[in-house]
């Protein structure tokens, strides 16, 4: 079964923030979005096969050299919302606790 993956705007944003962050460093960035190009890709086929954040079980999360992906899959959907990318030195917890309000 294929799954249908939705980006919501806030993991736009976010890619933003990287894109500025990381404009000095083209070849760190190109390699650092082809990884996250590749693991979200796996969602299609296998939404379940990273680990749940256990902050927030109701995402799971993808580890991408400095960052995590978050998402969530919705099985009666056949969806998987890709929410946030975060830098792994942020304080995570309420960055996603931002989100859920």
């Amino acid at each position: 079964m294929s799954y249908r993956v939705e980006y919501l705007s806030s993991f736009y944003a976010d890619i933003t923030v990287i894109i500025d962050f990381l404009e000095d460093y083209p070849k760190k960035a190109e390699r650092i979005f082809q990884k996250m190009d590749r693991s979200i890709g796996y969602l299609k086929k296998m939404p379940e096969m990273y680990a749940i954040y256990p902050d927030f079980p109701l995402f799971r999360f993808i580890i991408v050299e400095d960052y995590l992906i978050f998402y969530r899959f919705i099985e009666e959907r056949n969806l998987v919302e890709v929410h946030r990318i975060l830098h792994g030195r942020m304080d995570i917890p309420a960055r996603l606790h931002m989100d859920q309000i």
